[in-house]
């Protein structure tokens, strides 16, 4: 095999790639034409046109594809489809999540209320209790001042 026919079997199976919409070096909106199919092929500029039967099946190719009502558009609109429905997926995921922690969030704030009101209960009971405390403490020294006799 030559060189020549070694381009030309290149040029062939990138024909074939883009036709069947799975491109490795071009995007797969890219129109079809001798250039995309080099540049798919990754030859020169112009390498194509060697081949004039080439250039023959390119167009009749791309004419096939237009009459075929958009078969490989169609794959594109799929391929979107399945990453918007997996965006959505995506979205509901952290939706859900969100959800959950804000649910759990809501939980410890009540939490942390609840002990904040028994704390400032307690504080209240600790207070009443040191002035008790004083009160009592008071009663008992001006009892003990009572019975105090005095000694001769």
């Amino acid at each position: 095999m030559g060189k020549s026919e070694n381009t030309l079997i290149a040029l062939e199976a990138a024909l074939e790639r883009i036709a069947k919409g799975k491109p490795k070096h071009i995007p797969t909106t890219r129109k079809l034409s001798v250039r995309a199919v080099e540049e798919e092929a990754s030859l020169g500029n112009g390498s194509g046109y060697y081949y004039p039967e080439f250039v023959e099946k390119v167009k009749k190719t791309k004419a096939n594809i237009a009459t075929d009502n958009g078969i490989h558009v169609q794959t594109d609109i799929q391929s979107v489809r399945s990453k918007l429905n997996e965006q959505k997926r995506i979205k509901q995921n952290y939706k859900e999540k969100y959800e959950s922690i804000k649910d759990q969030l809501a939980l410890f704030a009540a939490a942390q209320h609840h002990l904040n009101d028994k704390l400032v209960q307690a504080l209240a009971r600790i207070d009443d209790l040191n002035y008790e405390n004083i009160d009592l403490r008071k009663q008992l020294a001006k009892a003990n001042r009572n019975n105090i006799t005095v000694l001769k």
